[in-house]
């Protein structure tokens, strides 16, 4: 017995093909960007220490980083996996609280936009974008924003461990830094 439709000889080659086709579009695989894909790191710190300074750069390992932090506390720490160019980071961490007054909130919003510059030698990265940081408990509101123009940022894969300051607020005392490394 015959089978008509699809299952002819006649149509077999065109859905084998159209198999093959849809398999090939399913399979994972790695896009053309792959090797410039990079892990993103971001970190936001609020000074607790009279005296203590931020450096622009801070160069060393992330325990060299987090070491040379002594005198500020963490509010933010992120590491995005496999950005590329165009890729736009939401990093949120808040507190909501019940007061006496109502509310609060007290956090880090942010929205960065990563880029990659293809003009030199190798690959440049970059990320800038908008930070909130609030705090605001039932009759106080603060409220400030960071504008982050977008800055090159260090290549942990290039060999350069370090990590740049994208924005200080010396009046709150908060700074935001990042650098960017490879996937092992």
């Amino acid at each position: 017995m015959k089978m008509p439709g699809i299952f002819s000889r006649k149509h077999s080659c065109s859905v084998r093909g159209a198999i093959v086709f849809i398999a090939v579009l399913l399979s994972p695989f790695q896009p053309a960007q792959a090797d410039e894909a990079r892990h993103v790191n971001f970190a936001a710190f609020q000074k607790v220490q009279a005296g203590f300074e931020f450096d622009p750069i801070v160069v060393g390992r992330f325990s060299d980083f987090i070491q040379a932090m002594e005198g500020a506390q963490i509010l933010l720490l992120s590491h995005t996996s496999d950005a590329i160019s165009g890729d736009v980071l939401n990093l949120q961490q808040d507190v909501l609280r019940e007061g006496e007054n109502g509310l609060g909130d007290h956090g880090i919003n942010c929205s960065l936009s990563f880029g990659i510059d293809h003009a030199g030698e190798s690959p440049e990265y970059s990320l800038g974008g908008l930070c909130r940081i609030i705090r605001s408990s039932g009759d106080s509101n603060q409220n400030i924003t960071a504008i982050i123009p977008p800055a090159a940022l260090p290549d942990t894969a290039q060999g350069f461990d370090a990590w740049i300051e994208l924005y200080e607020d010396e009046k709150h005392g908060i700074a935001f830094y990042a650098n960017v490394s490879k996937g092992r």
